[in-house]
């Protein structure tokens, strides 16, 4: 095992700290680490550990896991991100492109330990940071990346049921993370019957999101959180599942999985937007 975790470049030598260690923090900002990418800073009030991005005078909430209840998702997204379990044909494999501190990759594992998941995270420290901190323990069938995103998406050969693509950090996503020859490069490396799934939280990006999307899938499906802005956009082809077909494939996967947060309950979360009105989606420059 790595000494210092934080020069470590094998995350496999870093040695993960035990629920028990994890639960007997501090309830204080104890950790605040300058990357090349960020400024990371971790801390815990009573039960509750965050990782956060400062930018600024603003901390940016990038993942938080509750230390009593270790497998609830907790941030308003992360709860919604399950939906996209119910369009999927298949849950074999999972690539998720932005690591942060790895809530929902862990929850996946942990109920569908059957699913390879590929996270890719350009941060090395913030991958450290979530193996060390946030239960992110790469092993069987969870591989983390390092690297750019995109990069991994134009160099890799495999194909996916899932892709995820969470590339926010410190409130924003990097252009080249939402563009449409972005999107089209992920639905290349889908499977028949895969999704792509997005985490979207800025209106424009949203709006201009969706522009590409159509373009490239049948339908588009956004689940939106009743507490905030909070939004996963899940894009799939064939035909569009009514209610009634959601409500069976949700208990069906509760029943063989059964996860901690309730499928059913998503559903009405659902709403399917259009566009706005002669909006285009943003695309890489020449």
């Amino acid at each position: 095992l790595c000494e210092h975790p934080w020069l470590c470049h094998d995350l496999n030598r870093i040695h993960p700290l035990s629920l028990s260690e994890l639960q007997k923090l501090p309830s204080c900002q104890f950790e605040e680490l300058e990357s090349e990418f960020n400024h990371i800073v971790v801390g815990k009030k009573d039960t509750m550990l965050t990782l956060y991005f400062k930018r600024g005078m603003y901390f940016y909430k990038e993942t938080e896991i509750d230390l009593s209840i270790p497998h609830r998702l907790v941030l308003a997204y992360g709860k919604l991100s399950p939906a996209a379990l119910l369009y999927a044909k298949s849950h074999s494999s999972f690539l998720m492109l932005g690591l942060g501190g790895g809530a929902i990759t862990n929850y996946f594992h942990s109920y569908i330990p059957s699913m390879h998941i590929d996270a890719v995270e350009i941060d090395p420290m913030v991958a450290r940071v979530a193996v060390r901190y946030f239960r992110s323990e790469p092993g069987t069938n969870y591989r983390i990346h390092l690297g750019d995103g995109r990069r991994f998406v134009q160099d890799t050969k495999s194909k996916y049921d899932m892709i995820m693509g969470d590339a926010y950090g410190g409130g924003f996503v990097p252009p080249h993370m939402i563009t449409y020859q972005f999107y089209k490069e992920c639905a290349s490396h889908l499977n028949p019957g895969g999704v792509l799934f997005l985490n979207l939280y800025d209106e424009e990006v949203y709006q201009r999101s969706l522009a590409a999307l159509y373009k490239l899938f049948d339908h588009v499906h956004t689940y939106f959180a009743v507490s905030n802005t909070s939004r996963i956009v899940i894009a799939f082809n064939g035909p569009a599942p009514d209610d009634a077909e959601l409500y069976r494939r949700a208990r069906t996967l509760e029943d063989r999985y059964g996860f901690y947060h309730s499928l059913q309950d998503l559903i009405s979360h659902k709403r399917v937007d259009r566009p706005e009105k002669g909006l285009q989606p943003y695309y890489d420059e020449n």
